[in-house]
């Protein structure tokens, strides 16, 4: 529901806290067990980018709250018990239209490998079927992570802090609850630059409120780019993740508002 005026994000976060305090009571007085997840977020306010939110002022926002629970019965009365908070909560509260949220299924993906042999490949041409020989065995084809750029010359001069987006391109997206951010340099020759700022360390920092594994990180010179590997990095990804971008495609416009310390010579080239 959308919440307009001073406060508005407080009043977001508290009034989806009092939904969730008040139908949990609910449950309990039912005897049903409690939810087994809830997730708050406030859209207008920058939720996802954590502490590097600068919209936090805001008076107009929308607050959405996500409830998990076993029981479908348990989330019908979830969905009927939030109209109080509507009508007579906090001042500013307002609808955003479509009634009553309904009931759907939670669907968690499963990933795993199979071998290539157990999968008989084949096609029909002509009402005739013909096998396909996929070939198996056929060695490592992973990526070295030991591979790297030149290293950067650093000439010493002052720094300066610059936004990512200066120096780069990127793009992102989910495998499961995997995030992959790709980073291509503007220029081929700031690659090693961006490579001595952008570490796995830098970015595990800056996604800590969104990213629970490790971040991993792999050099592609043939586009002058690098691809970072955000692992449990969604909320569980795609049907299962009760985040507003269940697929990380946001993640890298998040990192290129990151600033970077560069000399201000090469800052000068911007």
């Amino acid at each position: 529901m959308v919440i307009i005026g001073i406060d508005a994000e407080k009043k977001a976060v508290r009034t989806a806290e009092s939904i969730i305090e008040r139908t949990s009571e609910i449950l309990g007085e039912m005897g049903r067990p409690p939810f087994t997840s809830t997730y708050i977020e406030v859209i207008g306010a920058e939720s996802l980018y954590g502490p590097h939110a600068r919209t936090r002022h805001v008076r107009e926002v929308m607050m959405r709250v996500v409830a998990n629970h076993p029981e479908r019965a348990a989330l019908a009365m979830f969905a009927r018990e939030i109209a109080p908070s509507g009508t007579s909560w906090s001042p500013g509260t307002t609808g955003p239209g479509g009634g009553r949220p309904a009931v759907s299924p939670l669907i968690k993906p499963f990933a795993f490998l199979l071998a290539k042999k157990a999968v008989p490949v084949a096609f029909v041409l002509d009402g005739e079927p013909h096998a396909v020989m996929v070939p198996t065995n056929t060695g490592d084809a992973r990526v070295a992570a030991t591979c790297e750029p030149p290293p950067f010359e650093d000439d010493g001069s002052q720094q300066v802090e610059v936004r990512l987006i200066e120096l780069a391109w990127a793009r992102s997206g989910d495998k499961g609850n995997l995030s992959n951010i790709g980073l291509v340099a503007r220029r081929p020759e700031w690659l090693p630059l961006i490579w001595s700022r952008v570490t796995p360390e830098v970015v595990s920092a800056y996604f800590a409120h969104l990213v629970g594994g490790k971040v991993e990180r792999f050099y592609l010179p043939g586009i002058a780019g690098m691809n970072l590997l955000l692992h449990d990095a969604l909320d569980g990804g795609g049907p299962s993740s009760m985040r507003m971008d269940p697929l990380g495609k946001g993640m890298a416009q998040m990192l290129l508002d990151m600033t970077v310390p560069i000399p201000i010579s090469e800052a000068c080239k911007l």
